[in-house]
């Protein structure tokens, strides 16, 4: 005998209906404030500063700016500003649009010698970017201590993708089941166990999402700082200045899930709120940071929907087979439906992955050769293989329980459909756990993961030795590296101070069967002179320094640079 077909009192109530629809107008209230955000180009690119790399200045700037190519916000100590010792020097950074000031609060009384602004800054898609900024007030110094190491937690990355992949899986389950309910089930008459099986996952999944959707604003935060997982207890972590646009990404998905929650006797209802929760993935990361953004966001919202429709399928097929198998017409129905929207979700999978794929990676060089693209193409063969299983259940296990006659084998038809359904619902899981951490990488060839740039100084290549009896030559190459270098040149008597000579020294490099000959020296300060150089090629090279000292005192120092390739 079948299980009672009544309803629960108390469900329908007109209060309930105002609710879903009170928290479904606040939803896309918060939904059209995220989209009304100006989109960027890409990933955020620097493509200026003032003053440049390696100039050198008579004073030291009050103000140092830095342009991108698009809108970049600043996290909390996002940029310090050290001396050639590694000392910090006091500063304060702001960010507007696509620029980036440092102001020098003490520039007047900056000494002569090279400083380094360090900075981190976060783009459009939430990825942190970094790098440094090298001049010189006066002269160069000789030696640069490199800022301190900004390489951030692993840590903090890991639990960030983790929370990703909850997200993911719990909002797409909690969607999906809603629309199992009103499109596939629909009017059906199925046991009230069947559907109290799906609401309790359902009420599960959409807990979960929530506390995913929140948690995963200060992991954010802690990421774009370049911190460990313990920087998502800390006030900056949560703040709305650091962390907005996530905030009301998660403000979205939140009110969505509990309309659909509270209208969830009312599939219909429930399902338009269901998109309305679907959205919020969309509003943050690489469809937000890619032009057109409306068109991306858009098709991302729909390969979002069509993940939902097919793991909520799953997933309710697997709930209530077994207690509809007995039923077999309406069993048939059920799956037969199911199949057909699965082929819908599959084809609207295909289009809008790769029309985002072809957006947000721009090249066949992205798709190649960075993580972005093989976590992509590892994600496409996952679901290539679940479209495979698919079209055998639909070619062989459908058919079978359409034609199933009998008790044993209606069962043994139920059974082998279950399994089945289970087996596709893992691997789209795996799919779900590829995804959230695939969204935190860059779509850069050559670029690291999110969160894990780090400010270096360009390479300088100083070497000693003695000139004569009493004079020593410190020479600095920069950045040492095939193209483009400075060569560097001081030359200091037996206390250590640079020598006033009377004349220019010589200075000659060659590398094996290269030779740069005679190098036009310029004097840059006492004792100090400068060339310019194109080196050709890495490997060593040798410079020959001479300098006239007297009538007859007229020493020579070689000294050895190792230029990488």
């Amino acid at each position: 005998m079948s299980a009672p077909l009544t309803r629960r009192p108390g469900l329908d109530r007109p209060g309930r209906r105002a609710l879903g629809r009170l928290l479904v107008a606040l939803a896309a209230a918060a939904y059209a404030v995220l989209l009304s955000t100006s989109p960027a180009q890409a990933h955020a690119t620097l493509i200026g500063t003032d003053p440049e790399e390696g100039a050198v200045l008579e004073q030291a700037p009050e103000t140092i700016t830095f342009t991108f190519d698009e809108a970049v916000t600043l996290p909390p100590a996002g940029v310090t500003v050290y001396d050639a010792k590694g000392q910090e020097v006091t500063s304060e950074a702001t960010a507007s649009g696509t620029e980036m000031q440092v102001a020098l609060a003490e520039a007047s009384s900056l000494g002569d010698g090279t400083y380094v602004v360090a900075w981190r800054a976060v783009s459009a898609d939430g990825h942190p970017i970094s790098g440094s900024l090298t001049f010189a007030v006066g002269a160069p110094s000789l030696s640069v201590a490199p800022p301190p190491s900004t390489e951030p937690s692993r840590a903090t990355a890991v639990i960030h993708g983790a929370l990703q992949f909850v997200q993911y899986a719990a909002l797409l389950l909690v969607v999906g089941l809603v629309w199992f309910r009103a499109v596939i089930v629909g009017e059906h008459r199925v046991p009230d166990r069947a559907i109290a099986r799906v609401q309790r996952l359902q009420i599960l999944a959409g807990m979960v999402a929530v506390v995913a959707l929140v948690a995963l604003a200060p992991a954010s935060g802690a990421l774009q700082s370049e911190s460990g997982p313990g920087a998502m207890l800390t006030f900056d972590a949560w703040s709305p200045a650091s962390v907005g646009k996530e905030w009301l990404s998660a403000l979205v998905g939140i009110l969505g899930i509990a309309a659909a929650l509270a209208l969830r006797e009312r599939p219909r209802l429930a399902a338009v709120a269901g998109l309305v929760a679907i959205c919020s993935p969309a509003l943050v990361g690489h469809s937000r940071a890619v032009v057109p953004a409306w068109l991306v966001t858009a098709t991302d919202v729909i390969h979002l929907v069509a993940g939902a429709l097919w793991l909520g399928g799953l997933v309710g097929l697997a709930l209530t087979l077994p207690l509809i198998t007995r039923r077999g017409a309406v069993a048939a129905e059920i799956v037969t439906r199911f199949s057909t929207l699965a082929a819908a979700s599959l084809a609207a999978l295909a289009v809008s992955g790769v029309l985002m794929g072809w957006r947000i990676l721009g090249s066949w060089d992205n798709l190649l050769n960075s993580t972005y693209g093989t976590l992509l193409m590892t994600k496409i063969a996952l679901v290539v293989a679940v479209a495979v299983m698919a079209a055998g259940n639909r070619l062989l296990v459908l058919p079978r329980v359409r034609q199933a006659a009998g008790h044993d084998d209606t069962v043994e038809a139920g059974s082998m459909l279950r399994r089945a359904v289970l087996m596709e619902a893992g691997v789209l899981v795996v799919v779900l756990g590829v995804t959230g951490f695939l969204v935190d990488q860059p779509p850069q060839a050559g670029a690291g993961s999110a969160g894990t740039g780090s400010a270096t100084v360009a390479q300088t290549n100083t070497q000693a030795a003695e000139l004569g009896k009493d004079h020593r030559v410190y020479a600095t190459l920069t950045p040492s590296g095939p193209g483009p270098n400075v060569l560097r040149l001081q030359i200091q008597d037996a206390a250590g101070e640079p020598v006033e000579a009377a004349a220019v020294p010589t200075a000659k490099l060659r590398s094996g069967d290269v030779d740069l000959g005679s190098l036009a020296l310029k004097t840059v300060a006492a004792g100090t002179w400068e060339a310019d150089v194109v080196l050709p090629k890495g490997g060593v090279w040798e410079a020959t320094v001479g300098l006239r000292l007297g009538e007859f005192e007229s020493p020579l120092a070689l000294v050895k640079f190792t230029v990488g390739q």
